[in-house]
């Protein structure tokens, strides 16, 4: 009985993250109109935009992916043990700073706030809270992970080194600003060191990870490309970090760098996705969509290794909608795939959250060059507001329904 009280306890973490998704989610509502002219008094619009994707990082992106995990290894292992233990404390202590850290970035950005006679960076400080909770929850997986099955156990080995290599990038930040304040090459090298790990090495690897788990496969066993696909994009993801640096400071040797980063990683994914197209029962499965917006991911990712820099670079716009297409189109779907079979609910649930995300990424393309000119208006700020709230709607009622099956359970 206190087995099955501890493991509904731990429901709301879930719950807590998608709550996250939700409030970044209006935040990036918040932004959209921000870029319409419209900013409440005393916010400013960098801040917002900072407060949105950092929640999205902390709230969403790590938090809900380790429930999952946790969920995994919580049905092979005794739960009492230490390592279950500082699995769950990670997952609550990176969710909590990571909202905590929310309302600082929104009114403060990365500036300091005044506490007495002191000015701490508040935001900064919550930030490093976070990635600390990423250690013991790496620390508690790492001491249970073999009672995982081998098929997917693999990427998530990976998902969680690249998850704390990652945090490197984020610690040297800061070091770099106080030893080398007037270095903007190397400042900017480190945050974007920071995004490309996080983004392309654990969210792509924590989705496969799930992807692996879930779908129906032909052969017990992992598949035969995965120790070829983890390394491609284990050495790629590292590599992919010049693609975000300012087009002022980017060298040629850079831009080279991020072309060997980023086709690594689209060929290890369209070799991942080849295989398990060939050997899982994937049609007429929700997990299709997942791999749809995976393989588009690694199309823009692959185009933008060989197009010439000008078709990207001062067009950032592009990359904004490539960002969304992983975490808004693969991440979140997946997570919602989750809470579709989790719970046993119809799928018109789901089908809303999927055609949400589509209409908000088509959206976005109106900012890209890929629109053409002619046809840009002011009428494209209105959709980008409107496609800013459609997957908060779309997963707000999955949600509402998840609470009305669980109620009449009761």
């Amino acid at each position: 009985m206190q087995q099955y009280s501890t493991k509904r306890k731990s429901g709301w973490l879930w719950k807590l993250s998608l709550a996250s998704f939700i409030l970044a989610g209006l935040t990036g509502f918040l932004y959209r109109l921000g870029m319409m002219g419209w900013v409440p008094e005393g916010l400013w619009l960098g801040n917002i935009r900072h407060a949105h994707s950092h929640l999205m990082f902390f709230g969403w992106a790590v938090p809900f992916p380790m429930y999952i995990l946790f969920s995994q290894v919580w049905e092979k292992v005794d739960h009492q043990s230490a390592g279950i233990r500082w699995m769950r404390n990670g997952i609550i202590g990176g969710l909590l700073f990571g909202l905590l850290a929310y309302p600082f970035f929104l009114f403060y950005g990365y500036r300091p706030v005044a506490i007495g006679t002191a000015e701490l960076p508040l935001s900064v400080i919550c930030s490093g809270l976070v990635m600390i909770n990423w250690y013991l929850f790496s620390w508690g997986y790492f001491k249970l992970r073999h009672q995982l099955e081998s098929r997917y156990r693999l990427w998530w080995d990976g998902a969680l080194m690249l998850l704390c290599i990652c945090s490197l990038g984020a610690w040297s930040i800061g070091i770099a600003q106080a030893a080398i304040p007037d270095n903007d090459l190397l400042q900017e090298a480190l945050t974007h060191f920071f995004l490309a790990v996080f983004t392309e090495g654990w969210v792509v690897l924590a989705l496969i990870a799930i992807l692996v788990n879930k779908l129906p496969l032909k052969a017990k066993g992992p598949l035969y490309s995965s120790n070829i696909s983890l390394s491609l994009i284990c050495l790629g993801a590292p590599l992919s970090f010049p693609f975000g640096i300012s087009e002022s400071l980017l060298s040629p040797l850079l831009l080279g760098v991020a072309r060997l980063g980023g086709f690594l990683t689209a060929v290890g994914l369209f070799i991942f996705i080849a295989e398990l197209l060939l050997n899982s029962r994937w049609r007429r499965t929700i997990w299709l969509w997942p791999i749809i917006f995976l393989g588009l991911k690694a199309l823009m990712q692959l185009v933008a290794s060989i197009a010439p820099a000008s078709f990207w670079l001062s067009d950032h716009a592009l990359r904004i909608l490539y960002l969304h297409t992983l975490l808004l189109g693969a991440l979140t779907v997946t997570l919602s795939g989750w809470l579709q079979k989790h719970f046993s609910l119809s799928k018109g649930y789901f089908q809303g959250v999927v055609l949400s995300i589509c209409l908000t990424l088509i959206s976005l393309i109106f900012m890209t060059k890929l629109w053409p000119g002619a046809w840009s208006g002011g009428w494209i700020f209105y959709s980008l507001v409107i496609g800013a709230l459609l997957p908060v709607t779309a997963l707000s009622a999955q949600w509402i329904r998840i609470v009305i099956l669980q109620n009449s359970r009761v």
